[in-house]
């Protein structure tokens, strides 16, 4: 996956590309996943222990926010109402979640909560 980040007024925008996985793909998958994303069984410290690849990890809440996990921190995301794009269905929030924060992280950015 490749994010665009909008660079400071006058500078050109920084673009992070990672390889982001649902925590239901195949391990191969997986192990390359610098996100993971998705509902599991296991907890974010096995999925850690697992992973030690994965640089941010993106659950889905019970009410609709999304609970992200990188290496130091953590913060949940709420979302105000999905975006269809035309399309039969949402996008799935975990997913865009996660690839946000590490595109954020990875060009410099901080996460503010």
């Amino acid at each position: 996956m490749t994010v665009q980040v909008p660079g400071p007024p006058g500078a050109a925008p920084r673009y992070d590309r990672h390889v982001a996985a649902g925590v239901d793909e195949p391990a191969r998958a997986r192990h390359l996943a610098d996100v993971l994303h998705g509902g599991s069984a296991e907890t974010a410290e096995d999925v850690w222990r697992r992973h030690p690849g994965c640089a941010v990890l993106a659950v889905p809440g019970e009410d609709g926010s999304v609970h992200v996990r990188f290496r130091g921190g953590a913060l949940t995301v709420h979302w105000e109402e999905p975006a269809a794009h035309g399309e039969d269905r949402a996008p799935d929030a975990a997913a865009l979640a996660g690839s946000l924060v590490h595109a954020l992280l990875a060009t410099g950015g901080a996460v503010l909560r």
